[in-house]
């Protein structure tokens, strides 16, 4: 085995390994190993820098971590690591760092396959992979400078989003402009196009979340006597869809979106103490919602993934990660050495992914 990793007209004298059993057992590698292993030969080169070869890695090698931003940094931390280990955060490279204004935390607008959307400068948006480091920036957007017709003084600001299309195979940054009008940005076609305006009011709520080839936003009645809804706008219909919240939500100003183990969540976020949220355990099944109950108190919340033995890594008011036991909803702090003060979390898989698309 020790021999496969020589350049080519190094290897033993004995049988050598086809192309396919090569790329087979590099497709199974880490993401850093891969690239390490490119300056082996132009082959291997050649091997792993095709779309289908990095298809085949993203599909084995789920490797996930978390990518924590705070005041113009962010950070990778491997929050699977072996429990005896200290956990720290390490420090990344990213576009534009340390060359734009102070910002609260660098904003993330969705992770897909490896590729997270982030803004490190005001309305300055890039794809990003974290692991590889590759990244493109994503143009302006050309919008009429005119704010929509009827939209109130509270609709007068941007939404964003990002998530991946798997049926056209194409990632898509999305655009809520004003409140009203939506325009989308293809990777795949390198360029903006706007489609049907945002048929719903109220669009306060900035964060957003992508599944099921969706991105999703909580927001206001459009009618008198309407509820609040989840819209979804599909990525690859390039259309909207209304999904049901549970039937004590009505207040949208007080709740937020999230996502946890491939299910919608729904979470309190205002200034009274909280104990529990909402998961939709099946898309689109209203009858779905499930309340999860924990002992902390709560002003924000955000869940990030299951841990071990079911247990739920969660960010608290910002501030502090914390281990959920569903069962009894106790908490515990997930100790982390060197984190900042203020921070927001997402979560990420690594990958060979390039947002350069022709590079897929």
């Amino acid at each position: 085995m020790q021999n496969l990793f020589l350049a080519p007209n190094k290897m033993s004298n004995g049988p050598k390994l086809s192309e396919d059993i090569i790329e087979d057992i590099l497709s199974r590698l880490p993401v850093k190993s891969v690239c390490r292993f490119r300056c082996v030969s132009k082959l291997w080169l050649h091997l792993t820098t095709q779309p289908h070869f990095i298809q085949a890695h993203l599909k084995r090698t789920q490797s996930c971590k978390l990518l924590i931003s705070s005041a113009n940094s962010l950070f990778s931390l491997d929050h699977l690591a072996p429990i005896d280990d200290d956990l720290l955060p390490l420090e990344l490279d990213f576009p534009l760092k340390g060359g734009q204004p102070f910002l609260p935390w660098i904003q993330t607008f969705g992770s897909c396959n490896g590729l997270v959307c982030i803004m490190p400068g005001p309305e300055k948006f890039f794809i990003f992979n974290p692991t590889t480091r590759d990244c493109l920036r994503v143009p302006d957007c050309p919008m009429p400078i005119h704010v929509c017709p009827g939209q109130d003084s509270r609709n007068g600001y941007h939404r964003h989003s990002f998530g991946y299309a798997p049926s056209i195979n194409d990632y898509k940054f999305v655009k809520v402009a004003y409140g009203c009008m939506v325009h989308v940005f293809s990777l795949k076609n390198n360029s903006w196009k706007r489609v049907q305006d945002f048929p719903y009011k109220h669009l306060l709520d900035d964060s957003t979340t992508f599944l099921n080839g969706a991105v999703h936003w909580l927001c206001g009645p459009v009618g008198v006597g309407d509820t609040c809804v989840i819209a979804a706008f599909d990525l690859a219909e390039e259309k909207f869809l209304d999904l049901a919240p549970p039937d004590s939500v009505t207040n949208h100003t007080r709740f937020t979106i999230g996502v946890l183990g491939g299910c919608l969540c729904l979470l309190h976020q205002n200034n009274i103490k909280q104990h529990s949220f909402w998961v939709m355990k099946e898309y689109n099944v209203k009858e779905s919602w499930t309340r999860i109950l924990i002992t902390d108190s709560y002003f924000s919340l955000q869940p990030l993934c299951y841990w071990k033995d079911g247990k739920i890594l969660l960010v608290r008011n910002r501030k502090k990660l914390l281990l959920c036991n569903t069962k009894n909803g106790t908490c515990k702090k997930f100790l982390v050495n060197g984190l900042p003060s203020r921070i927001f979390a997402d979560v990420y898989v690594e990958s060979l992914v390039s947002p350069n698309f022709q590079q897929n």
